[in-house]
């Protein structure tokens, strides 16, 4: 049985809800940014190494023999929402180091322009929502599950911050 209150057992009309309520209480310094979790390479490395001597029944050794299965890939990208007076602005930011590069493929791009984000300098992309923080929420979920790669509302990370 799932519990309403444990984040992990969250659904997606719930985080959705959550979401768009978090959005209503910003106030015109504060900011959530929202970014799929990504699994470190050493996590992922070390649990394939573990999982394939368990299933071959082998040791260390033969485990290393063998290079360790990828994942399907999440785009390092992260969506950060913030107010300004009555609008709730959203920004994907798919050049997350700033140089002109992205993990984003163009099919994911197209992807999140055909949800509703507004192209900008490429490869980063914007909306901005008048007093309609549950539409800021539905295509946040939308991105973050459809494009992104998150599998649940738990591979979501959401961070508040306020500008000081």
């Amino acid at each position: 049985m799932t519990d309403p209150l444990d984040p992990l057992d969250e659904t997606w009309e719930a985080w959705t809800a959550r979401v768009a309520a978090d959005l209503a209480a910003l106030a015109d310094d504060e900011w959530v940014t929202l970014t799929v979790h990504v699994q470190s390479r050493a996590s992922r490395t070390y649990a394939a190494e573990q999982d394939r001597a368990h299933a071959t029944g082998h040791g260390w050794r033969r485990v290393f023999s063998h290079p360790p299965t990828r994942p399907a890939a999440v785009p390092d990208v992260f969506v950060q929402a913030r107010r300004l007076g009555d609008v709730v602005a959203l920004e994907c930011i798919a050049d997350t180091e700033f140089e002109g590069l992205t993990d984003l493929t163009h099919a994911q791009h197209r992807a999140l322009i055909e949800l509703g984000w507004q192209a900008d300098e490429f490869p980063d992309l914007s909306r901005t929502f008048a007093a309609d923080e549950a539409a800021a929420a539905q295509l946040l979920r939308a991105s973050l599950e459809g494009v992104l790669g998150a599998g649940s509302p738990s591979d979501v990370d959401v961070r508040r911050a306020t500008k000081r």
